[in-house]
């Protein structure tokens, strides 16, 4: 009879801790990890190291227009002292918008990209991005794409090629930033690969080979939205051919947006 009673009572405490998973992943798919209504903003002190070199500014992201088409998208503006922020960049480039309550945000924008002053810049279009969704977990791809650029250098043909990715990178209980400890952080990491090649008079010459050229982290509080954004690009030229008459330097650039300030309304 003592060994049916112990047995009776494992079945139980497994019954209420399988119960207390289920009721956590109910809160944690209920969390707002992104808040959006007219006027909310956050402020950043952003920060970019280039070899010895750095340099600071600060920069206000401001919910500036909702479209009332269903689901609402909300567009935002920057406001920049000195530099802008490689996210907030993005994020200003389009609109953000949420379905089935807060258990997915979505993301339509681009991506302007820019390697350095003798490499030009090109943009990757983001449609239905999605930043976070509540269903899926750390490693799961929130969103791919892949494309092809076709640039000119000095009269000569390069094609670029991409691909970038969004990964669910992951929960964290605790983050502080700049002295602000937020609980129930979000993660999430954008990864970007790139190669080049150009065509002189027969051939093509690799000038890029394939890597991983940037890559953003990102990190979303409850009831707050983005707290941190960490960037880090490196990027190995190879040697560029004669013709070209010139020559691009490799790329080293870290740079991170950390939360300063915010006013958020969560009653929309």
């Amino acid at each position: 009879m003592k060994k049916v009673s112990v047995y009776l009572g494992i079945i139980f405490l497994l019954f209420c801790y399988s119960c207390a998973s289920e009721d956590e992943d109910i809160l944690l798919s209920d969390s707002n990890y992104f808040p959006l209504a007219l006027d909310n903003s956050w402020t950043y002190e952003n920060t970019s190291r280039e070899n010895s070199s750095t340099i600071t500014g600060n920069e206000t992201l401001s919910i500036s227009e909702v479209n009332t088409q269903n689901p609402q998208r909300f567009s935002f503006t920057q406001t920049v002292t000195n530099f802008s922020g490689v996210f907030t960049t993005i994020l200003s480039s389009g609109e953000v918008y949420k379905q089935n309550g807060e258990q997915t945000i979505i993301f339509d924008g681009e991506y302007s990209v820019f390697l350095s002053d003798e490499f030009p810049g090109f943009t990757i279009p983001l449609l239905d991005v999605t930043l976070y969704d509540a269903a899926l977990t750390q490693g799961d791809v929130l969103y791919t794409s892949l494309g092809e650029v076709e640039e000119d250098i000095n009269g000569f043909p390069v094609s670029l090629e991409y691909e970038i990715t969004l990964a669910h990178a992951g929960f964290m209980e605790n983050m502080t930033v700049n002295g602000q400890t937020y609980s129930d952080v979000y993660s999430s990491k954008i990864s970007l690969n790139l190669s080049a090649s150009v065509f002189i008079v027969f051939s093509d010459f690799t000038i890029l080979q394939e890597q991983n050229a940037s890559t953003i982290t990102n990190y979303y509080a409850k009831d707050i939205g983005l707290i941190k954004s960490d960037v880090s690009t490196d990027i190995i030229f190879e040697d560029i051919p004669e013709q070209l008459n010139f020559e691009i330097p490799d790329v080293s650039v870290q740079s991170n947006q950390n939360l300063i300030d915010s006013s958020i309304n969560l009653n929309f």
